[in-house]
């Protein structure tokens, strides 16, 4: 491919150098001669242009390619770090007929978090029992928590925020 590249690059030049050529001689060209020549430039131009240009545009979408399946190595994920065991204080509907559920760190009542899913057809609050204490478990890859009833049954996963941004599902 860097050789039709530069093979055409060549061409354009080539073409772009010609009539000045003729133009430094003087007026020695005839009418027809400079038609010929200009004539002969165009149908270059008309053949070598859209193959540079789609060359170009492969070039572009193999860059392209290459770039989405690389790692983001600029974007460093916050990992999910230990939070404290919490206590399940209330488990409602919302107004959406989604599920709700409010926690609080027995420890420091002021630390609060609240669980909530859409309308779904399972329930994933139906795991969680008022008065429930729920430990916060990070995940390997570091991408959220698996909360864990007294037990050690896992409840639910949540995700970090950096992680739920990374998602590539969607529910319905």
């Amino acid at each position: 491919m860097k050789s039709l590249l530069a093979a055409t690059a060549l061409t354009c030049a080539l073409a772009l150098a010609l009539p000045a050529s003729p133009a430094q001689a003087g007026d020695d060209m005839t009418g027809s001669q400079a038609s010929v020549l200009i004539t002969g430039v165009s149908a270059m131009m008309v053949v070598s242009g859209p193959l540079y240009l789609s060359v170009t545009g492969v070039r572009s979408v193999a860059d392209l390619s290459k770039a989405s399946s690389k790692p983001h190595e600029g974007k460093r994920r916050t990992s999910a770090g230990p939070l404290p065991d919490m206590q399940v204080k209330d488990i409602a509907q919302t107004a959406d007929g989604g599920r709700s559920v409010s926690l609080q760190d027995p420890a420091n009542p002021e630390n609060t978090a609240l669980l909530q899913w859409p309308q779904r057809q399972d329930n994933p609050a139906a795991n969680f029992v008022p008065g429930q204490t729920v430990a916060f478990t990070p995940s390997p890859q570091g991408a959220g928590w698996m909360l864990r009833a007294e037990d050690g049954a896992v409840l639910t996963f949540v995700p970090t925020i950096e992680a739920a941004g990374d998602s590539r599902t969607t529910t319905l």
